[in-house]
């Protein structure tokens, strides 16, 4: 009785559970009410002119604000599918920011022009996203309505539309 197989499959599972229940109160996120108050309170310059642009409010109904950086191997693989997925939204009324950040000011505005002229810079990182790419869905008034942080598995596979559907846009 002294070896581990001796152990039965339901006290396994319900320590696995319990560690689980431990660590996800540890790591937990803070609801989107309160990431939405942090998140909806910066303001960034843009590639091309430097103006202020503040995430606090979108010019259409649900906007979709992507943050990336330069030394990002997944952010990179997923630059053209975050381009076409700009091109699908906005042919359907949804804004589409781009943050490029969390690097030296020199690498984020190379990387920046990838994504064109109107790309929000970041180097100091104050958009808080807890890794990236992350992709923040928010409201008219700016509060995140759906935040995903990675890429969908298979992303090679999905077309525009599949990635916003996704994101839980039209």
């Amino acid at each position: 009785m002294g070896s581990l197989r001796a152990v039965h499959p339901l006290v396994w599972a319900g320590g696995a559970l319990s560690l689980g229940l431990v660590l996800g109160g540890i790591f937990a996120r803070p609801d989107a009410k309160s990431e939405a108050a942090a998140f909806s309170s910066e303001a960034l310059g843009t590639l091309s002119s430097g103006k202020t642009v503040s995430l606090a409010g979108c010019p259409t109904a649900k906007c979709l604000t992507v943050v990336v950086a330069p030394w990002c191997g997944y952010c990179r693989a997923a630059t053209p599918h975050v381009l076409a997925l700009r091109d699908y939204l906005d042919s359907r009324g949804v804004t589409t920011r781009i943050v490029v950040g969390m690097d030296k000011t020199a690498s984020v505005k190379a990387y920046a022009l990838e994504f064109g002229p109107d790309t929000l810079l970041d180097p100091e990182g104050q958009v808080s996203a807890n890794g990236v790419p992350h992709f923040f869905v928010t409201d008219a008034a700016g509060a995140v309505l759906k935040e995903v942080a990675g890429v969908p598995a298979g992303l090679d596979g999905l077309g525009p539309k599949d990635f916003a559907s996704f994101l839980g846009l039209p």
